[in-house]
């Protein structure tokens, strides 16, 4: 399956080809359509700027057999004629990052993993776990505006800090993400073999791990792992910010990523 995407931007060589493109997947809790405030400064800065859906998030119906999430991000780039390209993921999207770099290594020129979740390390916070459960079980009753706010206030407002923190802008579009995938019903995914955890060292291409002041606790533990097992990876906390400091806090994101990017040298 070849997923909903958007490419925006050029690189330095368009006229030969795709310029040093940039890939952006998106959270679980999100879609595409979390990327807004980076897809202009990206391109500015001189990438070809990708962001897709993933299987069962906005535009890209669940699969009709279970996919792999690295796969269908490699099959886009094959689609895109990318041989290689610098992956930006977001949770979900950070953990199918990993595992691209680890089943096709020779894809990805990079990784900057945001709030990213790891397969093969587990979530312990029994406090999300009800969270969850509370989540599931408004689904399963058809209230999906109430899974939407308890997870909303699980992930966006995170730990910490009042909802009124967070700008209801911010909340608005989250719920609307959240309520397009409620709609389309979870896709049925395969797991990587072995979980992403376990060949960490494996990684060979440089990494920013990045997370916000705000994240859960086992978000945090997991950008831990990813920075010390990952080699090459170095770690930045975004102040002000939860799980997703892409929407909360556009500006020092980008600036964080630029700047982890601009050190990748020509022909990134």
């Amino acid at each position: 399956m070849i997923l909903a995407h958007e490419v925006a931007g050029s690189g330095p060589a368009r006229t030969a080809g795709w310029g040093p493109a940039l890939l952006l997947v998106h959270a679980g809790i999100a879609d595409r359509r979390m990327w807004d405030e980076q897809m202009g400064p990206f391109a500015d800065a001189g990438w070809t700027v990708i962001r897709a859906d993933l299987p069962g998030f906005g535009e890209t119906a669940p699969p009709a057999r279970p996919v792999a999430l690295w796969a269908t991000l490699r099959d886009l780039l094959d689609h895109l004629g990318v041989e290689r390209a610098v992956v930006v993921g977001s949770s979900l999207g950070g953990r199918a990052a990993v595992d691209l770099a680890l089943a096709a290594p020779d894809r990805v020129r990079a990784l900057v993993l945001i709030g990213s979740s790891l397969a093969g390390h587990p979530f312990q916070e029994p406090a999300l776990f009800e969270l969850w459960d509370q989540s599931e079980a408004a689904i399963e009753r058809g209230d999906h505006q109430e899974a939407a706010r308890v997870e909303i206030d699980a992930w966006v407002v995170g730990m910490g800090r009042d909802p009124s923190a967070v700008d209801p802008e911010v909340r608005r579009r989250v719920r609307d993400m959240l309520l397009v995938a409620y709609e389309h019903g979870e896709a049925d995914l395969e797991e990587p073999d072995p979980p992403a955890a376990g060949p960490l060292g494996e990684v060979a291409v440089p990494a920013l791990v990045v997370v916000g002041e705000h994240d859960r606790p086992d978000i945090h533990a997991m950008a831990g792992a990813l920075a010390a097992g990952i080699p090459r990876a170095e770690r930045a906390v975004l102040p002000g910010a939860a799980h997703l400091p892409s929407m909360e806090r556009p500006e020092a994101c980008n600036q964080v990523v630029l700047e982890f990017l601009a050190k990748l040298g020509p022909g990134a």
